[in-house]
């Protein structure tokens, strides 16, 4: 009869490896799967909110970053355990709530099923707002501020954004007129075969508050 194998420690064990499923656990440990999950519950372990969670870790494992993520050999973790918590808390913590492609882009997978689930048990609320779908939080302070702020993100948004290029000939109409008016700046720009808008050239003179300046 063969000797049965030392239990390893599983400390040790996730040092090594830091991802490991249930039966390469019970493999390295040499013990049943039923004995690695009760050494688990000793310890603060998490299951990966990915691939059905079968991935394992444990907290003097696991490098969470400042959103409480971890990603590792594919197996993603949150310091909230599961995918619902996980949506939830960013909902709840965003300031200006989140749309699914902003959640899928911070989480790493698609999260309809898990949002819907959470709009229908009440936890999260759903509003379209431009030409989305927001998901906010169900506490009426919260939410009111996360509205303000997604449509305040959204004019800043759909602002007309000025290339280097244009950024430079604007300047330089300053520089060589510096009363000259922005309708002016729009065609003098033009004439040198370089596109502008009305639009961009405001949006340079706010970014760079080109007339406080002047008035100074």
């Amino acid at each position: 009869m063969s000797r049965p194998r030392k239990e390893l420690s599983l400390v040790k064990t996730f040092l090594v490896h830091r991802v490991l499923t249930l039966p390469q656990l019970s493999d390295q440990l040499g013990c049943s799967s039923r004995t690695v999950l009760r050494r688990l519950k000793e310890h603060s372990y998490f299951s990966s909110y990915n691939h059905c969670g079968k991935f394992m870790t444990i907290e003097e494992v696991a490098s969470f970053d400042s959103c409480g993520l971890w990603l590792c050999k594919g197996a993603r973790f949150s310091k909230h355990r599961t995918l619902r918590n996980t949506v939830h808390q960013f909902v709840q913590g965003s300031e200006k709530g989140m749309t699914h492609g902003e959640l899928a882009m911070a989480l790493g997978l698609r999260v309809h099923d898990t949002l819907l689930h959470l709009v229908n048990e009440g936890k999260i609320r759903r509003e379209r707002l431009g030409p989305s779908f927001v998901y906010l939080s169900r506490k009426r302070l919260v939410q009111s501020t996360q509205r303000r702020q997604r449509i305040v993100f959204m004019k800043t948004s759909e602002r007309p954004r000025a290339t280097s290029q244009q950024k430079i000939v604007t300047l330089l109409e300053l520089v060589m007129d510096p009363k000259v008016e922005r309708q002016a700046i729009v065609a003098r720009v033009k004439r040198k075969g370089i596109s502008i808008s009305h639009e961009v050239v405001n949006t340079i003179f706010e970014k760079f508050e080109l007339d406080k300046k002047r008035a100074l």
